[in-house]
Order: structure tokens, then C-alpha cells, then sequence
């Protein structure tokens, strides 16, 4: 908008009346007094009142004790339109909670400097101006004002996936400071597709969900409310991914890639309920049941690999018989994590250093080695 400096006054701005016209728009203007002055633009730099106001509550280009402004040249990439609707942005009932003032019939905002005095410009208008007034040097009128509070770095924080049936919780944070307390938090303002999430538990600042069977992109929203700002203005939103629940258990436990077993039967439980299993090594005897969700094997010794695979998963496991490698007698397995497959078995030579046995001769990779009951990853890049 630009600048009017006319004698304190109010102005009814009326269409010409034709005889067509169907409707006369009425707006009053408001004189307001000038500001003073802070700073003329360097040549050639033009930016609004929108564009000053981000620069100053959204980064650090202006001084809030004085409003003078820097890195000009910037601001004219920031967007132009008005910062009512603005998600960095939030509508609060006084002036004491605010760091702007909008006006939303005269296209106008102003910042609040530190001391409670207001800086502002207009576009195509040389100055940067200050005022104790609000409206000055604009030709907004009285009641035309809106308070506003920045708050870019509110969000909803938390893991960005979760496998299906495992649990995710989300928070609303302040980037480690806490929350204004003009907002009215409440565990009903967190909204979720429960085609994708139930919920396990809720505060007013956080979430648990479970994910369910769904799989794919969500999102999770916080509706912040001031009391001013109504109720479908300000969301804070957090997009989660569901991925397919690819992981099991093994006789109750976890279920790795290379996995120690004891000698007689042991159980594999998926989470999904089909799988495709074929054996690729080794000579473990085996079945499955309940469509390849379960599926049971014993090794009488060494090791044997599966393939596990349905429409979203594609897995490769490893078994091993643990009583050759448990006992303590410093017999050795190595198991390359790249190429799922047990590469090397021995027993240590006492007197020669652990790694280099276990490791030599073995090309550069990502090894788990085995050894009396423990295990040791291995990064070989030499």
C-alpha cells in the first residue's frame, strides 16, 4: 500500500454511481500522523510492509530495539502477500502477547520494537519508519488492527516412519523453549487418519500412535488455538511414513540376519501374515504354516540361509547352530552383513592377534565375527 501524509481526517472513498451499477463498495480511509524516520532504502531495493515484517520476526535482518533494517537486497525474495493466514504466524488477542500489528482492510503491518514502539515501510516508498503509533502513516482506521505473534519455530517433532504395529510418539515443541502461554494446548487439538494410526495415548503436547495395517504417507496436525484465532487457522502438521513391518521373532526373541541357535526345534514369527520362504543353503530341516508367518527348522550343525519375501519385504536370514561357537573353546565365525552369508569358521591360533586372524585373507566389507559366546562387528577397509 503506499503512504498518505494529509491533515488528520476520515475519507468515505465511493465508486462513481452509474446506472448499472448493481452494488457500491463503501471503505473508509483513516489520516494517520507520520512516522519518523529510521533508515531510506539504498537505491534501487523496493520491499513492503510484508516483506520488512518477515525479515525481521522470521530472520535476522532487522534490529528489534531500533527497526533498522540489513541485507535489503534480500527482502525482496521473501513473499509479498499478507502475513493474515500465514502459518509462521499466529493471531493472539492483546498487543502485549504480539510482535506485529496487521491491518486487514488497509493491505498493512508493522513490527513491535522492543521499548512497545512500532517500525514499518510501504512498498515503493523510500523510508523505513517508526512511530508509537501503530497505524501511522497508513490509512488504516481504528478497529482495522489484528495482533500477531511469529512463530516459525513451533513444530511437531518425532520420528519421521514407524513399521506397521510398532509405536511412534510426537511432540509440539518451541525449539527447546517452551510454548506461549497464550495457547490454549488441549489433547483434543492432535488430529490423525485412523485408516493409518490408533491412539495409544495423548497429552496436550504430545501423541503415541500405533500404526496399523495401512502403509504409506500421513499426516499428523496440531491445531494451534489462541482464543482469537479461530479454530481451522493455525495447524502445525508432521508427515510420517508406515512402512511395512518386515521384522519377527525368533523363538521370542530378536530376529537378525545372522542369527545363533540352539540344537531342536526352533520358531520364526513374522509380523505380516504372508510370506514366501525357500532354504538357499545349508542343510537345516524345515516347514512353515499359517501362509509362511510361521516357520520352524532345526540345524543338526553348521549353518543354513532362507529367503523370506512377500509383495513388500525381501529378506535374507542366516542360522546357525551355536553350540560350536559358544562354548569357549576360541572357535571363530565370520559373517559378511553385505552378502548374508558365513564366509569364514576357524579356531585361534594363540599368540596371534585376534582381528588379523579372523579377518585376513577376507576382502574389504562389514563383518560379524563370533567367538566364545559373543560377538564383534568388524568395518575392513584396508
Amino acid at each position: 500500500m503506499s503512504s498518505l501524509k494529509l491533515p488528520k481526517s476520515v475519507l468515505l472513498l465511493l465508486p462513481i454511481l452509474t446506472t448499472s451499477a448493481a452494488n457500491v463498495e463503501v471503505r473508509i480511509s483513516c489520516q494517520n500522523p507520520p512516522g519518523a524516520h529510521v533508515k531510506t532504502k539504498p537505491t534501487g531495493v523496493n520491499y513492503n510492509c510484508y516483506q520488512y515484517t518477515r525479515a525481521a520476526l522470521l530472520g535476522t535482518n532487522v534490529d528489534l530495539a531500533t527497526g533498522y533494517p540489513s541485507n535489503e537486497s534480500t527482502f525482496g525474495s521473501l513473499p509479498s502477500s499478507t502475513i493474515i493466514g500465514d502459518q509462521n504466524f499466529i493471531r493472539v488477542c492483546s498487543l502485549t502477547d504480539a510482535k506485529a500489528v496487521a491491518f486487514l482492510q488497509a493491505g498493512h503491518s508493522v513490527i513491535k520494537l522492543n521499548n512497545g514502539t512500532f517500525a514499518f515501510t510501504f512498498a515503493n516508498y523510500p523510508d523505513v519508519e517508526s512511530s508509537v503509533y501503530p497505524d501511522a502513516s497508513s490509512q488504516a482506521c481504528d478497529g482495522d488492527e489484528q495482533y500477531y505473534d511469529a512463530i516459525p519455530n513451533i513444530a511437531v517433532t518425532g520420528g519421521s516412519q514407524v513399521n506397521q504395529g510398532q509405536n511412534i510418539t510426537l511432540t509440539l515443541t518451541n525449539n527447546g523453549q517452551g510454548l506461549p502461554s497464550y495457547l490454549q494446548l488441549h489433547e483434543d487439538r492432535w488430529f490423525f487418519s485412523q485408516s493409518f494410526f490408533s491412539k495409544v495415548s495423548s497429552t496436550s503436547t504430545s501423541i503415541t500412535l500405533k500404526a496399523e495395517s495401512t502403509t504409506g504417507s500421513t499426516d499428523i496436525t496440531y491445531n494451534l488455538r489462541t482464543g482469537c484465532n479461530g479454530n481451522t487457522t493455525n495447524f502445525k502438521i508432521k508427515s510420517v511414513q508406515v512402512l511395512p513391518n518386515c521384522t519377527g521373532t525368533l523363538n521370542q526373541g530378536p530376529l537378525y540376519t545372522f542369527n545363533m541357535v540352539p540344537g531342536g526345534t526352533n520358531n520364526v514369527v513374522m509380523f505380516l501374515s504372508s510370506w514366501t520362504w525357500v532354504k538357499t543353503s545349508g542343510n537345516a530341516s524345515w516347514s512353515t504354516s499359517n501362509g509362511g508367518k510361521n516357520m520352524s527348522f532345526s540345524i543338526s550343525s553348521g549353518c543354513s540361509t532362507f529367503n523370506a519375501y512377500n509383495a513388500s519385504c525381501n529378506l535374507t536370514f542366516t542360522f546357525c547352530k551355536g553350540s560350536s561357537f559358544m562354548g569357549g573353546d576360541s572357535t571363530f565365525l565370520v559373517f559378511d552383513l553385505v552378502n548374508s552369508k558365513v564366509v569364514k569358521e576357524g579356531q585361534l591360533e594363540e599368540g596371534v592377534e585376534e582381528t588379523k586372524q579372523v579377518l585376513d585373507g577376507l576382502p574389504n566389507g562389514h563383518y560379524v565375527v563370533y567367538l566364545n559366546g559373543t560377538s564383534k562387528q568388524y568395518v575392513k577397509s584396508y
